[in-house]
């Protein structure tokens, strides 16, 4: 059974799903489901495609996928979904507090999962099954308490994460405030920001530090990050939108749509069209 609160224009909710529906997405009920974040627990078994990759979920498994982003559960995929939008539960405000944003959320470097032990699945079940719970109710404290149970939720899955980086988590908090940084803003602004040299300006650092920092901590260079994410948002409106080439093409702040079509073919070996048809052809 979908649940869903809306208080205002701040909106959470909870879909469970399993192999007794089968369907291409879930079916989130906001106005607009492009307008939210998701929490995904995945069971054992199921499969998940997000962005053009498919990850098999040989343990249960966490995603966090957001605003936009694009995925699919195969028909043997069972588990719960929580969804909410910015103005019911914003993560850059909680960023300080919870070192989530530009890890489980807005993070350019990878898909954020989580492969669950027995103990993690029956905590993180409790807490979906209370907050399941709380959408039920219709009281003075309802709003704040659904607030309170993702924030336990966002809290306890930063807690797995970091637990599994090195040092448990602490270089990531005190060494990543750079790259973390960095992610925010190339989630935020790569259709309008292309080059490294914008990003280290926004960063107060020059481009030579930001590519040794980025280079350093993950393997890679925030040229090819900013590539990538252009790359990826490229690709996710020519495989599910009807938008032309040119249209792409200025949605991601280019103005020559000769010029994109030359970078989109260095980067896939494909023209936008070839990609686009051989997408429709594979789904």
């Amino acid at each position: 059974m979908e649940l869903l609160k809306s208080f205002g224009n701040k909106k959470i909710g909870y879909v469970p799903f399993d192999t007794t529906a089968a369907f291409d997405e879930i079916p989130i009920p906001c106005d607009d489901s492009a307008d939210c974040y998701v929490i995904l627990f995945a069971k054992k078994g199921s499969t998940v495609t997000a962005d053009f990759s498919v990850y098999k979920a040989e343990h249960d498994k966490m995603f966090f996928f957001n605003i936009g982003q694009q995925f699919q559960l195969d028909d043997d995929t069972k588990g719960h979904l929580i969804y909410f939008n910015p103005e019911f539960y914003c993560i850059a405000f909680h960023d300080k507090e919870l070192t989530c944003d530009g890890i489980l959320f807005n993070n350019v470097f990878e898909t954020p999962m989580i492969g669950l032990d027995n103990n993690e699945s029956d905590l993180f079940c409790r807490i979906i099954k209370e907050l399941k719970n709380e959408l039920y109710k219709d009281d003075y404290w309802t709003e704040e308490m659904l607030r309170t149970k993702l924030k336990e939720l966002i809290i306890t899955a930063s807690r797995s994460w970091l637990e599994r980086s090195p040092d448990n988590g602490q270089a990531v908090i005190k060494e990543d405030e750079v790259s973390r940084k960095f992610s925010q803003l190339v989630e935020i602004k790569y259709n309008k920001l292309h080059s490294v040299s914008q990003y280290a300006e926004l960063l107060y650092i020059s481009p030579k530090t930001l590519n040794r920092k980025i280079v350093h901590e993950k393997g890679i260079s925030p040229n090819i990050i900013i590539k990538n994410r252009i790359m990826l948002q490229a690709k996710r409106l020519l495989a599910n939108t009807d938008l032309t080439v040119k249209e792409i093409s200025a949605q991601l702040g280019y103005d020559d749509q000769s010029y994109f079509v030359r970078f989109f073919r260095i980067q896939t070996g494909k023209s936008p069209i070839e990609f686009r048809k051989q997408t429709n052809i594979e789904q």
